[in-house]
């Protein structure tokens, strides 16, 4: 786009349009001011000069633009506008109001260069101006865009090395209270008045416990939404993947009235990554318990041509259609019915799937359940 503007000021020159732009500069910049200041609450605390800033500068170089066909010129409007978005954004400004101020000044020199020639401005006049205003602003605004795309890298860097801290050391300063709560629990056991105390050691471990799980869940989004996994291909049984956590998750199910089942047919095995695999079913799993009132959690491998499908099936309370597509985001839960968590297993679920090339989906109706759906390519 920036070439074709250059090519069209190189083939055409208007001095008459530029006079007219030089002689109402200070008029339209008075205007444009109050304009600004008017529609922009944020522009009010804003001291003259850094309204004004590098606006003048832009002017200039629109006129020197207009006037000649020599390409240097077209580019010194470029340097300042960038200029005039690298400024905004110190000053706190957003997108839009950026784009307003241009917006703001376009007819605004329409309408004074027009006063000055005394006379309707040629419809190659207003393509001209409307050029050289769109020009300084989408130079304005991809300076804007990159200084943005800086600080949420320096954020997001940021937020990887806090992730990355609580992994190792906070985790590490956990295993330890961890182990010093099982040699506590060893030496109370077989004291009887040390009943109570032991109740109070359990919910330590199982918090402590929770705390880790958290934790690494927060460092497994961070690593798959950085792109630092992919995946390891394999052989991958899925039904004795399926009994592994059926085994893992039978004593938290059986505590609530809820059989876990597996039920498959001959060709379970599929070239995947097991761990990933596992990461998500375990999550899928694992929310089935935790959220299943009662009744049956059914974990179901379907060969078909080229694809292994797992459902796994609750007979919970399950989730309205409209939520369900919403439960992959980040930090997003369904109905909590007074379950703890984070909301971000099923995001990293949905990411781990994409890596292996696979489809997670969740089918659901109110009050009879929910089933999630992972496919896998053979």
């Amino acid at each position: 786009m920036k070439d074709l503007i250059l090519q069209f000021f190189q083939a055409k020159s208007f001095p008459e349009l530029a006079e007219a732009v030089r002689a109402r500069a200070a008029v339209a910049l008075t205007r444009w001011e109050a304009a600004v200041k008017e529609i922009l609450p944020t522009a009010d605390e804003l001291t003259q000069a850094q309204i004004r800033n590098s606006l003048p500068e832009i002017l200039e170089n629109l006129a020197s633009a207009l006037e000649s066909s020599k390409a240097s010129l077209t580019r010194a409007l470029l340097t300042d506008s960038q200029e005039h978005g690298a400024i905004r954004f110190t000053q706190s400004y957003n997108l839009t109001e950026l784009l307003i101020e241009f917006d703001v000044l376009r007819p605004i020199l329409m309408e004074e260069t027009a006063l000055h020639m005394q006379r309707d401005i040629s419809l190659g006049e207003i393509i001209a101006l409307n050029m050289g205003v769109d020009l300084a602003s989408r130079r304005s605004v991809l300076c804007f865009v990159n200084f943005q795309k800086r600080e949420l890298e320096a954020a997001v860097n940021a937020h990887a090395k806090y992730l990355s801290f609580m992994s190792h050391d906070v985790r590490g300063g956990l295993n330890a209270i961890l182990l010093s709560t099982d040699v506590l629990q060893q030496e109370l056991i077989d004291e009887p008045k040390f009943v109570d105390a032991l109740a109070d050691v359990d919910t330590i471990k199982r918090n402590i416990l929770e705390t880790v799980g958290t934790m690494d869940r927060f460092l497994r989004a961070e690593q798959l939404r950085s792109g630092n996994v992919t995946a390891k291909r394999a052989p991958v049984d899925l039904l004795k993947l399926a009994n592994e956590l059926a085994t893992q998750y039978r004593q938290q199910a059986g505590a609530k009235r809820v059989r876990i089942t597996v039920e498959s047919t001959d060709g379970t095995v599929v070239e995947s990554d097991h761990e990933l695999v596992f990461t998500i079913l375990q999550n899928l799993v694992g929310n089935a318990v935790k959220y299943a009132g009662a009744g049956e959690i059914k974990i179901k491998i379907s060969p078909g041509i080229g694809t292994k499908q797992i459902a796994v099936s609750d007979q919970g309370p399950g989730i309205e259609s409209e939520r369900l597509e919403q439960l992959f985001a980040p930090f997003v839960r369904g109905q909590t019915h007074g379950q703890t968590g984070v909301g971000l297993g099923l995001y990293i679920s949905r990411h781990s799937a994409e890596i292996l090339g696979a489809t997670l989906w969740a089918e659901s109706k109110v009050g009879e359940g929910t089933t999630f759906y992972l496919q896998l390519r053979d």
